[in-house]
């Protein structure tokens, strides 16, 4: 697997999350099956593609596909309008499928680097907030920012990248650990459930958060 970002890559304007809800391990393999075959078919050679990183929960219930693309005008028309596009657009209404999401937007601020900033993920964070709009998402950033003061030095922690859509309503987080070890060493920080009481008060609804392992990435060719 390539690691997050290639010297040289093209740099990344749009982002997107296709979150599939599964009803087991089974069709969550089957779905990386379906999606490195036809990323690696189509999607790797239209125009402004940059990355797909495909992630299954450590529960196996949810998989999770981060596309990059270079701006929202090349995915939509390399993507969303092609008519090869029919196996992934109906991902939703496969057998096993109990829900599928989308979420699109823009890198809201550059990477939150830590003291692993090149190793290859254990362990990845998908964090979803549902905000009032851009006023609480800059919010969310400031704290973000503020936290960045100990998080960039913590053992194991790889980045973290925030992205935001159009309306300032939804917020991702994207943190990444060498290991599960790190992860659980994060988690058992202290100021980690201080700034969540801070992040809570921002919430108009409540947060989505999955954690994954990498299952696959294809790069642009």
């Amino acid at each position: 697997m390539a690691s997050e970002r290639e010297p040289g890559a093209a740099k990344v304007g749009f982002v997107t999350f296709g979150v599939l809800r599964v009803d087991g391990p089974k069709t969550a393999s089957a779905l990386v099956g379906v999606l490195t075959e036809e990323v690696t078919r189509w999607v790797r050679h239209v125009r402004g593609f940059v990355s797909s990183r495909v992630h299954v929960s450590t529960d196996g219930t949810t998989v999770i596909n981060r596309g990059e693309w270079t701006d929202e005008e090349a995915y939509r028309t390399s993507f969303r309008e092609n008519p090869s596009g029919g196996v992934l657009h109906a991902l939703g209404t496969r057998p096993g499928v109990l829900a599928a999401t989308v979420f699109s937007g823009a890198p809201a601020a550059a990477p939150l680097e830590g003291p692993e900033p090149d190793a290859q993920p254990g362990v990845v964070g998908v964090a979803t907030r549902h905000l009032g709009g851009p006023a609480s998402a800059d919010a969310v950033l400031d704290l973000l920012a503020k936290s960045g003061e100990w998080k960039r030095h913590h053992p194991g922690f790889i980045s973290a990248t925030p992205y935001v859509d159009k309306e300032g309503a939804t917020f991702v987080n994207y943190p990444m650990w060498v290991n599960e070890v790190a992860y659980q060493a994060w988690m058992a920080d202290p100021r980690i459930s201080e700034g969540q009481e801070e992040l809570a008060r921002l919430e108009v609804a409540p947060p989505e958060y999955v954690l994954c392992r990498v299952a696959v990435q294809v790069d642009a060719a």
